[in-house]
């Protein structure tokens, strides 16, 4: 029997592989989204689907299309709010990085002699500043919530403002947040267990405010049967593109422009919390991560913005005694 070599097909295996090498659900679900919409791409350009025909300058074309394209992938409506501006470099070289992926697992599993990608070196993308969200913005999307709450939208607004609150004081990543179970939460200690990159089971903690939004959303919550602790208005479990969705509609209710969507309170947390605590080993542990590569990322941020507060009082020129 000959062996295949649809690009279709050999995505259909990568993406088992992940599986059954116990990636967590999350790196599964991103490979395996990005990978569709590279087979969207390849389909709608008619590419071969023989993947030995598939060479460099295909990947160029698609990683071209990336980057410059707004409105990209065919989609529209909810769901759609990431791919309708045109795409960061950093966004581009997760393609990169996941067609990279793919490709080199067809050499290991000898589906192919070489892949395409082999002599394509794109740089990393740049470190770029934090930018938190300010209170003033946090504040805006509370008053969206709290306006839906006398409004009559008791599920959506304490809903909406658990999720605000809980991001803001965990720095949770969106899949870990938007994946947590009503088993998960200790309502007694304010204590919530979290399954984040890797399956890695961690416990984070939620202040008396963000404990009582909570308490008052699984109020309303009550009588639904799921065990995801977010549901919908139709009571149905809300997705990590969901929560995504949400936030982007009640920054735009709020009337804010700032750039950044639920990762930019990971960001808000991170800053806040160093601010307080200093311990960059605490950060590394509530953040869930691996090294301390993006704790030093925030630890430089912190120091930038500690320098141009103290230069408000040490200005050379601002010294100067001109008339």
């Amino acid at each position: 029997m000959p062996v295949t070599t649809s690009v279709r097909s050999l995505a259909r295996g990568f993406v088992l592989t992940l599986n059954t090498d116990c990636k967590s659900p999350r790196t599964v679900d991103y490979y395996e989204a990005n990978l569709r919409r590279f087979l969207w791409y390849a389909e709608n350009h008619e590419w071969p689907d023989d993947a030995r025909l598939i060479t460099e300058w295909h990947i160029r074309e698609f990683l071209g299309y990336t980057g410059a394209e707004g409105n990209r992938w065919g989609i529209s409506g909810n769901g759609s709010e990431s791919s309708r501006p045109r795409a960061s470099y950093s966004t581009v070289h997760h393609y990169y990085s996941v067609v990279r992926a793919f490709f080199n697992w067809c050499v290991r599993e000898g589906f192919l002699a070489e892949s395409p990608v082999a002599r394509m070196k794109l740089r990393n993308p740049p470190m770029t500043v934090v930018q938190p969200f300010s209170s003033h913005d946090v504040l805006k999307m509370i008053e969206v919530c709290d306006l839906d709450l006398r409004n009559g939208a008791q599920l959506l607004g304490s809903r909406n403002k658990a999720i605000i609150l809980m991001f803001l004081d965990t720095g949770l990543r969106v899949s870990e947040l938007a994946n947590i179970k009503i088993d998960d939460i200790d309502s007694e200690r304010g204590w919530i267990k979290v399954r984040g990159k890797g399956a890695k089971e961690r416990v984070v903690r939620i202040g008396a405010t963000a404990q009582k939004a909570l308490w008052r959303y699984l109020v309303y919550r009550e009588k639904n049967k799921s065990q995801n602790v977010w549901v919908t208005e139709e009571g149905r479990p809300m997705r990590t593109s969901g929560v995504q969705s949400m936030v982007l509609r009640l920054k735009e209710r709020a009337g804010l422009r700032c750039k950044g969507n639920c990762h930019r309170f990971r960001h808000t947390f991170a800053l806040h919390f160093l601010r307080r605590d200093r311990n960059p080993f605490n950060l590394q542990y509530l953040l869930g991560h691996s090294d301390l590569r993006m704790v030093r990322h925030y630890v430089s941020t912190l120091g930038m913005e500690d320098a141009l507060k103290a230069h408000e009082c040490a200005s050379p020129a601002d010294g100067l005694d001109l008339r």
